[in-house]
Protein backbone atom coordinates (compact mmCIF):
# COMPACT_ATOMS: atom_id res chain seq x y z
CA UNK A 1 0.00 0.00 0.00
CA UNK A 2 2.61 2.44 0.96
CA UNK A 3 4.64 2.11 -2.24
CA UNK A 4 1.17 2.38 -4.39
CA UNK A 5 0.66 5.70 -2.47
CA UNK A 6 4.52 6.47 -3.20
CA UNK A 7 4.09 5.70 -6.94
CA UNK A 8 1.11 8.29 -7.04
CA UNK A 9 2.59 10.67 -5.67
CA UNK A 10 5.38 10.50 -7.95
CA UNK A 11 3.22 10.88 -11.00
CA UNK A 12 1.63 14.30 -9.69
CA UNK A 13 5.25 16.13 -9.64
CA UNK A 14 6.07 17.60 -13.41
CA UNK A 15 9.49 15.95 -14.19
CA UNK A 16 11.82 16.44 -16.94
CA UNK A 17 13.91 13.57 -18.18
CA UNK A 18 17.36 14.64 -18.78
CA UNK A 19 18.33 11.55 -20.96
CA UNK A 20 16.30 9.23 -22.70
CA UNK A 21 16.62 7.12 -25.93
CA UNK A 22 13.89 6.04 -28.91
CA UNK A 23 14.08 3.81 -31.97
CA UNK A 24 15.45 0.34 -31.96
CA UNK A 25 17.96 -1.28 -29.39
CA UNK A 26 18.02 -4.67 -30.15
CA UNK A 27 21.16 -7.00 -28.32
CA UNK A 28 19.86 -9.63 -25.87
CA UNK A 29 16.75 -7.88 -24.47
CA UNK A 30 15.59 -7.10 -27.91
CA UNK A 31 14.76 -3.05 -26.08
CA UNK A 32 13.00 -0.68 -28.38
CA UNK A 33 10.81 2.42 -27.88
CA UNK A 34 8.91 4.54 -30.34
CA UNK A 35 8.64 8.22 -29.88
CA UNK A 36 5.30 8.06 -29.35
CA UNK A 37 5.46 5.04 -26.85
CA UNK A 38 7.91 7.34 -24.67
CA UNK A 39 5.45 10.37 -24.98
CA UNK A 40 2.75 8.02 -23.81
CA UNK A 41 5.15 7.11 -20.63
CA UNK A 42 5.88 10.30 -20.14
CA UNK A 43 1.77 11.30 -20.18
CA UNK A 44 1.75 8.95 -17.43
CA UNK A 45 4.54 9.83 -15.28
CA UNK A 46 3.62 13.64 -15.78
CA UNK A 47 6.89 14.25 -17.75
CA UNK A 48 6.76 17.43 -19.15
CA UNK A 49 9.63 16.82 -22.06
CA UNK A 50 12.54 13.87 -22.22
CA UNK A 51 15.48 14.85 -23.89
CA UNK A 52 16.77 12.11 -26.14
CA UNK A 53 19.59 11.01 -28.07
CA UNK A 54 20.25 8.49 -30.49
CA UNK A 55 22.64 6.69 -32.55
CA UNK A 56 22.91 7.55 -35.50
CA UNK A 57 21.44 10.45 -34.76
CA UNK A 58 18.70 10.33 -37.28
CA UNK A 59 15.80 9.16 -35.19
CA UNK A 60 16.09 11.94 -32.67
CA UNK A 61 16.11 14.33 -35.42
CA UNK A 62 13.01 12.68 -36.90
CA UNK A 63 11.03 12.45 -33.30
CA UNK A 64 12.05 16.11 -32.09
CA UNK A 65 11.26 17.86 -35.26
CA UNK A 66 7.57 15.85 -34.94
CA UNK A 67 7.11 16.49 -31.33
CA UNK A 68 9.04 20.15 -30.16
CA UNK A 69 6.89 20.55 -27.47
CA UNK A 70 8.17 17.18 -25.82
CA UNK A 71 11.17 16.64 -26.89
CA UNK A 72 14.40 18.12 -27.09
CA UNK A 73 17.54 16.52 -28.85
CA UNK A 74 21.06 16.15 -27.72
CA UNK A 75 22.98 14.77 -30.71
CA UNK A 76 25.20 11.67 -29.88
CA UNK A 77 28.21 12.03 -31.81
CA UNK A 78 31.15 9.72 -32.76
CA UNK A 79 34.12 11.79 -32.53
CA UNK A 80 35.63 9.71 -35.08
CA UNK A 81 32.90 10.64 -37.57
CA UNK A 82 34.65 12.99 -40.19
CA UNK A 83 31.10 14.36 -40.60
CA UNK A 84 30.41 14.87 -36.97
CA UNK A 85 30.74 19.21 -36.66
CA UNK A 86 28.65 19.78 -39.58
CA UNK A 87 25.72 16.75 -38.07
CA UNK A 88 26.16 18.84 -34.60
CA UNK A 89 25.59 21.98 -36.20
CA UNK A 90 22.91 21.11 -38.75
CA UNK A 91 20.91 19.56 -35.15
CA UNK A 92 21.60 22.82 -33.67
CA UNK A 93 20.44 24.97 -36.24
CA UNK A 94 17.79 23.26 -38.41
CA UNK A 95 16.59 21.20 -35.47
CA UNK A 96 16.53 23.43 -32.17
CA UNK A 97 19.22 20.86 -30.27
CA UNK A 98 20.37 22.19 -26.88
CA UNK A 99 22.79 19.54 -26.36
CA UNK A 100 25.82 17.04 -27.67
CA UNK A 101 25.89 13.40 -26.19
CA UNK A 102 29.55 11.41 -26.12
CA UNK A 103 29.57 7.93 -25.50
CA UNK A 104 33.26 6.58 -25.02
CA UNK A 105 32.44 3.32 -23.79
CA UNK A 106 30.48 2.69 -27.01
CA UNK A 107 32.65 3.67 -29.73
CA UNK A 108 35.89 3.29 -27.21
CA UNK A 109 37.78 6.60 -26.80
CA UNK A 110 38.27 8.68 -23.74
CA UNK A 111 36.94 11.52 -23.17
CA UNK A 112 40.04 13.73 -23.13
CA UNK A 113 41.25 12.39 -25.91
CA UNK A 114 42.05 15.11 -28.76
CA UNK A 115 39.36 14.04 -30.76
CA UNK A 116 37.12 15.16 -28.71
CA UNK A 117 38.46 18.77 -28.66
CA UNK A 118 37.19 19.78 -31.85
CA UNK A 119 33.33 18.86 -30.34
CA UNK A 120 33.78 20.55 -27.13
CA UNK A 121 34.93 23.61 -29.10
CA UNK A 122 31.93 24.02 -31.23
CA UNK A 123 29.61 23.12 -28.30
CA UNK A 124 31.17 26.30 -26.82
CA UNK A 125 30.65 28.28 -29.54
CA UNK A 126 26.83 26.93 -29.79
CA UNK A 127 26.37 27.42 -26.27
CA UNK A 128 24.93 23.89 -25.53
CA UNK A 129 26.07 21.44 -23.10
CA UNK A 130 28.54 18.34 -23.45
CA UNK A 131 26.61 14.97 -21.76
CA UNK A 132 29.26 12.25 -21.89
CA UNK A 133 28.41 8.70 -20.96
CA UNK A 134 30.43 8.08 -17.31
CA UNK A 135 30.58 4.76 -15.20
CA UNK A 136 32.39 1.91 -17.10
CA UNK A 137 36.16 1.61 -17.49
CA UNK A 138 38.49 2.50 -19.30
CA UNK A 139 37.02 4.56 -21.45
CA UNK A 140 34.45 6.29 -19.70
CA UNK A 141 35.83 7.50 -16.00
CA UNK A 142 35.12 10.30 -13.74
CA UNK A 143 38.02 11.76 -14.06
CA UNK A 144 38.86 11.39 -17.52
CA UNK A 145 35.67 14.01 -17.67
CA UNK A 146 37.01 15.55 -15.23
CA UNK A 147 40.40 16.85 -17.08
CA UNK A 148 38.26 17.89 -20.07
CA UNK A 149 35.97 19.82 -17.99
CA UNK A 150 39.88 20.91 -16.78
CA UNK A 151 40.64 22.34 -20.51
CA UNK A 152 37.11 23.76 -21.19
CA UNK A 153 36.12 25.60 -17.89
CA UNK A 154 33.81 27.51 -20.06
CA UNK A 155 31.64 24.53 -21.01
CA UNK A 156 29.23 22.83 -19.07
CA UNK A 157 29.25 19.25 -18.90
CA UNK A 158 27.45 17.05 -17.91
CA UNK A 159 27.93 13.12 -16.74
CA UNK A 160 25.22 10.77 -17.56
CA UNK A 161 24.66 8.42 -15.19
CA UNK A 162 26.94 9.64 -12.37
CA UNK A 163 29.03 6.77 -12.56
CA UNK A 164 26.88 4.44 -13.64
CA UNK A 165 25.69 2.60 -10.04
CA UNK A 166 29.04 1.47 -9.09
CA UNK A 167 30.03 3.39 -5.94
CA UNK A 168 33.48 4.27 -6.52
CA UNK A 169 32.58 5.71 -9.88
CA UNK A 170 29.59 7.58 -8.28
CA UNK A 171 31.41 8.99 -5.64
CA UNK A 172 34.37 9.97 -8.35
CA UNK A 173 31.54 12.02 -10.47
CA UNK A 174 30.55 13.59 -7.44
CA UNK A 175 34.06 14.41 -6.10
CA UNK A 176 35.21 15.57 -9.60
CA UNK A 177 31.23 17.94 -9.54
CA UNK A 178 32.81 19.23 -6.52
CA UNK A 179 35.84 20.55 -7.98
CA UNK A 180 35.14 21.56 -11.53
CA UNK A 181 31.81 24.58 -11.33
CA UNK A 182 31.24 23.67 -15.19
CA UNK A 183 30.87 19.59 -14.61
CA UNK A 184 27.48 18.19 -13.44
Amino acid sequence: MLEQNLSERIKQFKKIDAHSHVGYFGSWCDVGITPEELIAQMDEYNVEKSVICTYPIQDSLDAVDKYPDRLVGAAWLNPMDPDCLDILKDAVKNHNFKAVKLHPLEQAYCPNDECVFPIAELAQELEIPLMIHTGHPPFSLPWSVAQLADIYPDLPMVMIHMGHGNGMYVQAAIDMAKKYSNLY
